[in-house]
């Protein structure tokens, strides 16, 4: 049946309602919570304050203890800190119907297939923007390739080293581990994320390099002796499997190309390896829903915005909690 316009619009409820099933639906969810120990780290800020949210980074210590009666004073530590800026920006959506006499022909209900339909475009908009985030490729960052030259900035041209054998492989996750854990010239060490008193970190491929890791030896055997079926951590949730450690996912979204390697032909995707504080997401307001009319009433259009911001952690010209691994995929509908 058509809305009934004339009824109480109850605003408020329908961009609470929003709110709460974008959140459901966004991808990066499982991995997003308030608070430097998650991946996606978020700072809720209050609403209509600022165009600007900073995150901080303390970096850990590393000087030596002083022994025995040497003096303490005068040799004291200084905290490095360093800063983070993301910009938020808001985002606005709307749909429109066709009429009060062209609603009366459908059974359905405007406002709810509105919901449903901002719904899914906002979870998406949200998680391009994360994943847009984590893949930097206008400046310096992160990235690893053990075929393309090993461990890199993505400054070097690293798509141009690919091969079409440049394939993922068990070895790489392994080594992209090792860099988190100890650090190099161009990210921070990589702090895991911790499940039940364990360390993870996480991988997320393109459906196309997963089904390429499908036909590692080792992956398949590996997966049958993991223990951690059954776990409702949400790290776990739709995870692929578990490879020394790391909980590897896979999505869509991750950016793909079809032009690496020296003859521009080699298709290629950069994945992600992340731990906590990949990106940092700033939320400055819930979602706003807006209803007005148009032609006398006849027509009710239906729009919602929402103020965040994201960001890849990128501290004094360092990424902090991400490597982006590139690798040669199989182009399965060529």
């Amino acid at each position: 049946m058509a809305a009934d316009w004339a009824s109480g619009l109850e605003v408020s409820r329908w961009a609470k309602e929003l709110q709460v099933e974008v959140g459901k639906e966004i991808y990066f969810s499982k991995f997003m919570g308030e608070g430097p120990g998650n991946a996606i780290h978020v700072k809720q800020v209050e609403e209509g304050v600022g165009k600007d949210v900073t995150f901080g980074l303390v970096t850990q210590l590393t000087g030596s203890a002083i022994s025995g009666d040497s003096a303490l004073e005068g040799n004291e530590q200084s905290l490095s800190t360093y800063a983070n800026t993301v910009s938020l920006n808001q985002k606005r959506l709307a749909v429109r119907d066709t009429g009060k006499f062209e609603n009366s022909k459908v059974l359905y209900n405007f406002r709810s297939t509105a919901l449903d339909l901002l719904k899914q475009q906002y979870a998406e908009l949200i998680d391009a923007d994360i994943f847009s985030a984590l893949t930097q490729t206008a400046d310096n960052h992160a990235y690893y390739s053990a075929q393309a030259g090993g461990y890199a900035q993505t400054g070097e041209d690293p798509e141009g080293a690919l091969t079409a054998t440049d394939k993922i492989a068990l070895d790489d996750i392994s080594a992209m581990k090792t860099i988190a854990k100890i650090g190099g010239a161009y990210n921070y060490k990589i702090r895991p994320l911790r499940v039940d008193g364990k360390e993870y970190y996480v991988l997320i491929l393109h459906p196309e390099v997963a089904y390429d890791l499908f036909t590692l030896d080792g992956w398949q055997t590996a997966q049958r002796e993991a223990n951690v079926r059954g776990n409702d951590n949400p790290l776990f949730s739709g995870a692929l499997g578990i490879w020394d450690g790391v909980v590897v996912h896979s999505h869509e979204g991750i950016t793909t190309g079809a032009d690496a390697g020296s003859g521009d032909d080699v298709p290629f995707a950069r994945n992600i390896f992340m731990g906590a504080q990949a990106a940092c997401f700033a939320d400055n307001s819930g979602m706003n829903w807006v209803e007005k009319t148009f032609d006398y009433g006849n027509q009710l259009g239906i729009s919602a915005g929402k103020i965040y911001g994201v960001g890849i952690s990128d501290y004094n010209n360092k990424d902090y909690g991400v490597i982006q691994y590139l690798t040669a995929r199989t182009d399965v509908d060529a």
